[in-house]
């Protein structure tokens, strides 16, 4: 059973954690590049692209955002979740299974 859910792990949760990580990081760029004008919003490629990465970062986001003080504009609540990542993929997923029984 132990050996099922380390392959689930590695070859179906972590990529998917991975392909979420490149999204945050996308969405955080692509937000500061908005931001400083560099591209336009009013762009329909990037606004259907920023559409789409916001409604699968904001859900995850929004909680954290709630909890944490407000410090201005400064988000912090990417860079949680950006810490996040790769603290449950490599630590308490394999943690979590190493306790299931064989």
């Amino acid at each position: 059973m132990r050996e099922l859910l380390l392959a689930l792990n590695q070859y179906f949760v972590s990529p998917l954690l991975d392909i979420y990580f490149i999204a945050l990081l996308v969405y955080v760029v692509l937000g500061w590049l908005m931001v400083s004008n560099v591209i336009d919003f009013r762009n329909m490629t990037v606004r259907s692209i920023y559409g789409f990465l916001s409604s699968i970062i904001e859900p995850v986001a929004r909680p954290i955002r709630n909890m944490l003080p407000p410090l201005g504009n400064l988000d912090l609540s990417v860079l949680v979740i950006a810490l996040g990542i790769p603290f449950v993929r490599d630590w308490a997923i394999p943690s979590l299974i190493m306790l299931v029984p064989f």
